[in-house]
C-alpha cells in the first residue's frame, strides 16, 4: 500500500508528505493490515503483538496524528524518559511545522505540566508514572483523552513499575479512552487483549530476516525468524579459550569487515571493561566526529574513557554516562563511525540503535528486596527477544541480522537453544498482587475516581491482577478483606478519610500531596515527620538531602557503594564535619546518624554518601572532582540529583498541605530546583533559560566571575561572554539580561549581531553554527550551502537535486534522507536547532534563519 493512498482515510496531503519523507513511500505489511483490517483509524481498542522492526511504532504514531486531527488529544506512553525525549524531539520536528502542539512529560521535564493539565496540546509524550501523577492532579483529563498509545506493554511484568502501569490502564479502560497497546515480547497476548477489550493484531514476520541461535566452537547454529528454518554459519573458533575470548574475536572479525555489533552484558563495569579490551583488539578508524563532540563536554570518567575507546570505533553505553555522553555515542553508532557498542542489558529497551549483530549475555543481575542484595538470574525469553530484535533493522540496509548467544560446553549449547530458541515467551505477570495496595488506593481516591467503598472494590476487581490471579486464588470475601485492609492502612497513615457509615472515601490534604507527587505513603510520612521537626528550627541543605535520601523512594541502588567503602570510608565523619554547627536536638535522620553509636546499615550508608555527593553538587563542585572524591560516575550523580530533587519537591507539596510558612516552603522548593540543576541559590535564575551551550559548567564559570545576575550580565561587553558561550547564545543571553535588568546599560539594537550560521567554502567539511563547529559529510554540506544562499526562502527540490547531486541519478528520497542526517548532526551539538531546515511540502526546503544571521564565504565549489 502506497503512503499516498492514505488520503482515502482523510489524512491531509501535508501529513502524507511528512510520512513519505520521514518513513517510506510504501507502508509495511503490518501497517497496511492495521489500517485495512483492524480499524486503526476507527474507535476500537487494539493490541499489536509484532517483532521489533516490523513497523508497529509508526502504527501508533499514525493513530495519534489522526486522533489529533479529529480534535482529540493523544498521549504516547513509553517506559523510559530517554525514549520519551527521543520521541518528543521526533514528533516536534515532524509535526510542529504543521501546527501541532507537542509536549513531553517526565519526572525531570516538568515545564509542560501546566499545559497538560489545561489540555493545551495535541500530542503528549510521557512515561507511564508521570501520566498517572498528572491524572491525580487533573482527573477530568482522563475523560478528555481521545487516544493513549501504550508502547512496550511488557512493562506490566516489571516488579517495581508494573502495578502502577496496570492501575493506569484500568483507569483509562473505565474512562472509555481508546487504547492502542504495542509490544514485541508478550506471551498470551490473546488473554491480555481480552482484558483490554481490544482486537488483537498478531503479526510475526520481520521486514529484515533475523538469524537467532547459539555459537559453539566456531559454528553459529541458528533458526531464521520468518521461515523458521535451521542453519549453520562458520564464524571464528578459538580453541581452549573462555566465552569472553570467543566473543571478542568474533566481534573483532565482524567489525573489521564493516559490520556493526551490539554487545549486551550484565553489569556496568563489564560494559566499560569489555569496550576497553575490544578497542585494543579491533583495528578500525577513529570515530572522529564523536571524539570531537565528547571533547566539547565537561570532563568525566566516562567521557575520558570513551575518548580512548572511540579511537578504534568502540564505545560503551550504560547508566554511568551523562545524557550528552549517551547521545554522542548513539549518534556515532548511527552514523557508522562507531562499529561496536557494549551496553548493559537493562538499557536495551531504551537503546533504539540498529545493528547487524547482537551478542547477548544469558544472565543478568536482579535486586531482591527480601534479601536486600543483588543476585544473578537467567534473562527472560522476552528480554532475549527484545535485545536480539535490534539486529537486522528495517531501513538500515541490512540483508539479515544475527542474534548470538555463546556456549562454552555442549550442555550450554543445548540448554541455551532450548530456552531461548525453542522456548515460549513468558506470559504477562501482573504485579498488583505483590505491591503495597494502599498506595494505589490513595491515588484512586485522591483522583476522585473511587469515592466510595463499592466503587473502589469494583475498580480493583476489574484490574488485570483480579482477572488473572485473585479470582483464581482468592474467594470473593478474601478479595474484599484484602482491599479493606489496604484502605485501612492508608487511613491509619492519615492519607484518606473513610466514613464507615456512608462508605465515603476522601483524600486528606496530606494524601493529595503524596498522590499528586507520585511518592509512596511511607515516604510521605517520613517527609512529614521531618517537616514537623524542622519548620521552626534552623536546618541545613544537608539535613533535608539526607532526610530525602533515607526515605523508601530515596533508596538509590544506582549510587555505587562497595563493601570496602562501607567498612573503611569515613562518610559519617565527613557528615559530622560538614554539619558540626547544625541543631542536634531535632529527631531527624541527620542527628540519628551523627550521634548514633551502632554502625549504620548498608542502605543508610549509601544514603549518607548520596547526600554528601549532592551537597557538593549544589555547591558548584566540578563533576570530575565529585567522581574522584566519592568514587562515583557522572550518570550516578545525575540520577541521584533527579531522584532527590523529585522527593524534595514532594516535601514542598506536603509542607504546603500542612500549612507551613511561605519562607519555609519557598526554601524547600528552591532546594529541589538547586538539586535538579546542581547550582547555588544565586545562580538558579539563569538555569531557567534554555539556550544552547548554557549548561551547568558554563553557569558555574559565569557565577565564579560574578556574572550570575541580569544586572551583571547587562553591564558586561558581549565579546566577554563569548569566552564561555557561542556567539549566538551570548547575544541572546545579553538581550535577556538587558530586558530583565530594566534596559539601563544597553539598548537591544546596540547588541552585537554576530551571524548564527557561518559557511566557509575554504572548509567544506564543517559549518559554524552558534559558535559551534559541526562536521558534515559532503552531501550534507552541499545541502545546507544551497539553502544558505537564500536564507528564509524556499529552494525548490529540482534546484537542491541539481546542486547536490548534479547529473548523478539517485532516488528522490535521498534528499529527505540527507536532510534528516544534516539535522541529526546539528541536533547532537545544538538540540534547540533541530528545526534549522524546514520542508515545504511538494515544493522544497527552507533554511529557517533571517539573511542577517547567515554569513556565506563563497569560493567556486564544483557541482556534484
Amino acid at each position: 500500500m502506497k503512503t499516498n493512498e492514505l488520503i482515502r482515510y482523510a489524512v491531509p496531503v501535508e501529513i502524507l508528505d511528512i510520512w513519505r519523507q520521514t518513513e517510506s513511500e510504501e507502508l509495511l505489511p503490518l501497517q497496511e493490515m492495521a489500517i485495512k483490517q483492524y480499524g486503526l483509524f476507527g474507535t476500537e481498542n487494539l493490541l499489536i503483538q509484532a517483532p521489533t522492526s516490523s513497523g508497529k511504532t509508526f502504527v501508533g504514531e499514525m493513530a495519534a496524528v489522526q486522533a489529533a486531527l479529529s480534535r482529540k488529544r493523544a498521549v504516547y506512553l513509553v517506559p523510559l524518559k530517554a525514549l520519551a525525549e527521543e520521541k518528543y524531539q521526533e514528533f516536534r520536528t515532524k509535526y510542529e511545522p504543521y501546527g501541532f502542539k507537542v509536549i513531553v512529560s517526565t519526572r525531570d521535564r516538568r515545564e509542560f505540566d501546566t499545559q497538560f493539565e489545561q489540555g493545551e496540546f495535541q500530542i503528549a509524550v510521557a512515561v507511564y508514572e508521570k501520566l498517572s501523577q498528572l491524572l491525580v492532579r487533573r482527573p477530568e483529563q482522563c475523560g478528555e483523552l481521545g487516544l493513549v498509545v501504550a508502547d512496550e506493554l511488557e512493562l506490566l511484568s516489571d516488579p517495581e513499575r508494573g502495578a502502577q502501569a496496570e492501575i493506569l490502564l484500568t483507569r483509562l479502560l473505565q474512562a472509555g479512552t481508546r487504547i492502542i497497546g504495542l509490544s514485541a515480547v508478550i506471551g498470551q497476548a490473546g488473554e491480555l487483549a481480552e482484558w483490554l477489550r481490544a482486537r488483537l493484531l498478531y503479526y510475526e514476520r520481520r521486514p529484515v530476516e533475523l538469524r537467532y541461535g547459539v555459537l559453539y566452537k566456531g559454528i553459529f547454529q541458528y533458526r531464521t525468524h520468518n521461515d523458521r528454518q535451521n542453519g549453520e554459519e562458520e564464524l571464528v573458533n578459538i580453541v581452549g579459550q573462555d566465552t569472553w575470548d570467543v566473543l571478542a574475536e568474533n566481534v573483532r572479525m565482524l567489525a573489521e569487515r564493516g559490520e556493526s555489533c551490539l554487545v549486551f552484558v550484565k553489569a556496568k563495569h563489564e560494559s566499560r571493561r569489555a569496550a576497553e579490551v575490544l578497542s585494543r583488539r579491533i583495528s578500525r578508524p577513529a570515530a572522529q566526529d564523536t571524539i570531537e563532540t565528547l571533547r566539547a563536554l565537561e570532563s568525566t570518567r566516562s567521557r575520558n574513557g570513551l575518548l580512548d575507546t572511540c579511537a578504534n570505533g568502540v564505545a560503551f553505553h550504560n547508566a554511568d554516562l551523562s545524557n550528552e555522553e549517551r547521545q554522542a555515542v548513539e549518534a556515532g553508532f548511527r552514523m557508522g563511525e562507531i562499529k561496536v557498542i557494549v551496553s548493559t542489558g537493562t538499557l536495551a529497551a531504551g537503546l533504539n540503535l540498529p545493528a547487524q549483530n547482537v551478542f547477548i549475555s544469558a544472565e543478568k543481575w536482579q535486586y531482591d528486596d527480601r534479601l536486600n542484595m543483588p543476585w544473578k538470574t537467567p534473562i527472560r525469553r522476552g528480554e532475549y527477544e527484545n535485545m536480539g530484535g535490534r539486529a537486522g533493522r528495517y531501513g538500515a540496509g541490512h540483508t539479515f541480522g544475527r542474534s548470538i548467544l555463546i556456549a562454552a560446553t555442549p550442555f550450554d549449547r543445548e540448554s541455551l537453544w532450548r530456552r531461548y530458541v525453542e522456548g515460549e515467551r513468558e506470559p504477562v505477570e501482573p504485579r498488583l498482587a505483590k505491591d503495597a495496595l494502599e498506595n494505589h488506593i490513595l491515588r484512586l481516591v485522591a483522583a476522585r475516581f473511587c469515592r466510595t467503598d463499592s466503587e473502589l472494590r469494583q475498580f480493583l476487581e476489574s484490574t488485570l491482577t483480579a482477572h488473572w490471579i485473585w479470582r483464581k486464588t482468592l474467594s470473593t470475601d478474601e478479595i474484599a478483606s484484602r482491599i479493606c485492609a489496604a484502605k485501612n492502612r492508608a487511613a491509619d497513615a492519615g492519607a484518606i478519610l473513610s466514613d464507615p457509615d456512608r462508605g465515603r472515601l476522601e483524600a486528606t490534604p496530606f494524601g493529595l500531596a503524596v498522590a499528586s507527587s507520585g511518592i509512596l505513603i511511607e515516604t510521605g510520612r517520613d517527609l512529614e515527620h521531618w517537616i514537623l521537626e524542622s519548620q521552626r528550627r534552623v536546618w541545613s541543605d544537608m539535613d533535608l538531602l539526607l532526610a530525602a535520601a533515607m526515605t523508601r523512594d530515596g533508596r538509590n541502588l544506582a549510587m555505587a557503594l562497595t563493601a570496602q567503602e562501607y567498612e573503611h570510608a569515613d562518610y559519617i565523619g565527613l557528615l559530622r564535619h560538614k554539619t558540626e554547627t547544625d541543631d542536634i536536638a531535632a529527631d531527624v535522620p541527620i542527628n540519628r546518624l551523627r550521634h548514633g553509636s551502632p554502625k549504620p546499615f548498608f542502605d543508610e550508608m549509601r544514603a549518607v554518601k548520596t547526600a554528601l555527593v549532592l551537597a557538593d553538587w549544589i555547591d558548584h563542585a566540578a563533576v570530575a572532582d565529585i567522581e574522584e572524591r566519592y568514587r562515583v560516575m557522572a550518570g550516578q550523580i545525575l540520577a541521584a540529583a533527579d531522584q532527590i530533587a523529585w522527593l524534595i519537591d514532594a516535601a514542598a507539596a506536603i509542607a504546603t498541605a500542612m500549612g507551613a510558612s511561605e519562607p519555609f516552603i519557598e526554601r524547600v522548593a528552591a532546594l529541589s530546583k538547586r538539586v535538579q540543576h546542581g547550582l547555588r541559590d544565586g545562580t538558579l535564575p539563569l538555569a531557567r533559560l534554555t539556550l544552547p551551550g548554557l549548561n551547568r559548567s558554563t553557569l558555574i564559570a559565569l557565577a565564579a566571575r560574578g556574572l550570575d545576575t541580569p544586572e551583571a550580565l547587562a553591564r558586561v561587553a558581549p565579546e566577554t561572554l563569548q569566552g564561555w558561550l557561542p556567539a549566538h547564545t551570548a547575544r541572546l543571553l545579553k538581550e535577556w539580561a538587558i530586558g530583565a535588568a530594566g534596559g539601563n546599560s544597553f539598548q537591544p539594537g546596540a547588541v552585537s549581531r554576530e551571524p548564527a550560521l557561518v559557511i566557509d567554502d575554504r572548509h567544506p567539511a564543517e559549518i559554524l553554527l552558534d559558535g559551534i563547529h559541526i562536521r558534515l559529510q559532503e552531501k550534507q554540506y552541499r545541502l545546507i550551502r544551497v539553502l544558505a544562499a537564500a536564507p528564509g526562502e524556499c529552494i525548490p527540490y529540482d534546484t537542491v537535486y541539481k546542486k547536490v547531486w548534479g547529473d548523478t541519478i539517485v532516488n528522490e528520497s535521498q534528499m529527505s534522507f540527507q536532510k534528516r542526517k544534516l539535522l541529526s548532526r546539528i541536533a547532537e551539538r545544538l538540540p534547540d536547532r533541530s528545526e534549522l531546515v524546514m520542508t515545504v511540502p511538494k515544493r522544497g526546503f527552507v533554511l529557517a534563519l533571517p539573511p542577517e544571521e547567515v554569513l556565506l564565504r563563497t569560493r567556486a565549489v564544483p557541482s556534484a
